[in-house]
């Protein structure tokens, strides 16, 4: 299907399901810009963040970018926000797998920026996020990898960046990179498919700051 097509059904989706998001043009730039109210999961009404989303030029391929305007959230690190209130709605690679699949935009305002400002309300509420803290910056990447790819040493890591920068993973059959003694196949075959499908420059990324740490 044409992209602008899907992308003004997606449009037409989003106005059903969120009628207070309103799309905009500007300067050739795609956005929603709006009011999102949050409910917990008996529909009682908690409050209602005012937020803008990037659609990006290559969507749905692309991850968009989630603006809180309402000021309602502290730009602190611990918050998930920046100081231009930007949400951090979730780490980085798990957005571009998504993005690399086809991210479509009701999608990801209804599984992940709906949760993330219902999140924020519980932390304003309780002074923690209700499913545990998710570490910052660098600390998180060491944490994604640490329990989505059960990889936990950097060294371990960067063994495996290195080989798949190189395109030289090891076959099905061969014995693992990080020296567990199983075959690649049982063991993080399938953490390095999902590293692959982000793409290169996330994954030189993580190498290079993994190597810096080891440096220091």
């Amino acid at each position: 299907m044409d992209v602008r097509k899907q992308l003004n059904l997606d449009l037409l989706e989003v106005r059903r399901c969120f009628p207070k998001l309103r799309f905009f043009t500007k300067g050739g730039d795609h956005f929603l810009k709006g009011d999102l109210d949050i409910c917990d999961i008996v529909g009682e009404y908690w409050d209602t963040f005012e937020i803008g989303i990037t659609i990006p030029k290559n969507y749905p391929n692309g991850v968009p970018l989630v603006f809180e305007i309402s000021r309602k959230i502290p730009r602190e690190d611990k918050r998930h926000i920046s100081k231009e209130g930007v949400c951090c709605v979730d780490i980085d690679h798990e957005l571009l797998y998504l993005a690399r699949r086809g991210l479509k935009l009701v999608n990801f305002i209804r599984d992940k920026v709906y949760p993330y400002f219902a999140n924020q309300l519980y932390y304003m509420k309780n002074g923690c996020f209700a499913k545990g803290e998710f570490k910052h910056r660098l600390d998180g990447i060491l944490q994604f990898y640490d329990e989505r790819l059960n990889i936990s040493d950097t060294e371990v890591a960067i063994r495996f960046l290195e080989r798949l920068v190189i395109n030289k993973l090891p076959g099905r059959n061969d014995p693992c990179l990080c020296n567990s003694g199983k075959k690649y196949k049982y063991c993080h075959e399938t953490s390095m498919a999902f590293l692959k499908s982000i793409g290169t420059d996330k994954v030189k990324s993580d190498l290079a700051q993994f190597k810096e740490i080891i440096s220091n």
